[in-house]
């Protein structure tokens, strides 16, 4: 298990960061960097912006309907004037200047404003005008651990990008979300690959692909981590769980990063979390030139804000 952190008074805890709150703490002790919103004529989106700024998290940039986006701001009691505006009226012309903004170096975070996760990814994923890199673009969502125990963050991926992964693109996922815990702090991170059941069974392709994937781990494909699959969900999250199945492996029980098998099962643990117990979670794709983040339309104004703070943490 990673070593419990060192906490003084008003200081960050030394060692990985294990909650919501010391991510943001973090995120603002940092240089202020620029987010850039696609079509940001969105309400919510505005409050995470205002709220991003007063906390010092970054500066915005509001790409889309001026005048929509004015009035929306005075509306929030926030003079338009605090902000840099760079009007777009067109979704599509937004979006396309969005990009552009981060691409050539004028913003370091993307970020979803009225558009949708696809029209946005879309010009994200752009060959010619887009902000790829050659490596695989995949969703990792960042919540406190509602478990008892040590504190500590839980990752889930991938709920928001790629629909029904194959062996190569779990592995391009897994290499993502442990380059994010790695940032958190996490020297090895423990990366769960989940299934219905802990055998391999044929019938079920998933734990054909997890085994396929802790046996990569165990040669070092993903660098220092540990990778255990295929797992259950309680196996991967309970250590009374893993006792009572007397499962013994150095991530039952105590996973960072939790892959599922698909963006639906991975949505909707994602979402479950999130609106039941409930929590603020913190999210973002990872693989491109610039962390992208495209919450939820749902999503409340601290959640988009603590995908700020996840964002700022990548840019170097």
């Amino acid at each position: 298990m990673e070593s419990s952190p060192t906490t003084l008074p008003g200081a960050l805890p030394l060692g990985p960061i294990r909650s919501m709150e010391d991510l943001v703490r973090k995120a603002r002790s940092l240089p202020t960097r620029i987010v850039v919103i696609a079509a940001g004529q969105d309400r919510v989106a505005l409050e995470a912006a205002a709220l991003a700024e007063d906390e010092g998290l970054a500066r915005c940039v509001l790409v889309g309907d001026e005048h929509r986006i004015e009035a929306l701001l005075w509306d929030l009691d926030r003079d338009p004037r605090e902000f840099q505006i760079v009007n777009r009226q067109e979704i599509h012309d937004a979006v396309r200047t969005a990009v552009e903004l981060v691409r050539t170096g004028q913003g370091q975070i993307l970020m979803k404003g009225k558009v949708t996760s696809g029209d946005l990814m879309r010009e994200v994923l752009n060959r010619d005008r887009g902000l790829r890199t050659g490596r695989l673009l995949s969703d990792v969502f960042l919540f406190d651990s509602p478990l008892p125990g040590e504190p500590r963050l839980i990752g889930i991926t991938d709920g928001g990008v790629n629909l029904a992964p194959d062996l190569g693109a779990k592995a391009g996922i897994i290499t993502n979300a442990v380059e994010v815990f790695r940032t958190l702090g996490y020297e090895k991170p423990k990366v769960a690959v989940l299934s219905a059941i802990e055998k391999v069974n044929p019938d079920l392709p998933s734990t054909v692909q997890a085994a396929s994937l802790e046996r990569m781990g165990r040669e070092g494909f993903f660098g220092s981590c540990e990778v255990a699959g295929p797992l259950a969900m309680d196996l991967a999250v309970s250590p009374e769980s893993a006792r009572r199945k007397e499962f013994d492996s150095p991530v039952a029980g105590v996973a960072d990063i939790l892959l599922f098998p698909n963006i639906e099962a991975a949505n909707i643990a994602a979402k479950t979390v999130q609106y039941m117990v409930p929590l603020e979670p913190g999210h973002l794709v990872v693989g491109a030139s610039a962390p992208v983040l495209i919450p939820s339309r749902a999503e409340s104004a601290r959640a988009k804000a603590n995908a700020v703070a996840v964002g700022r943490l990548m840019v170097q």
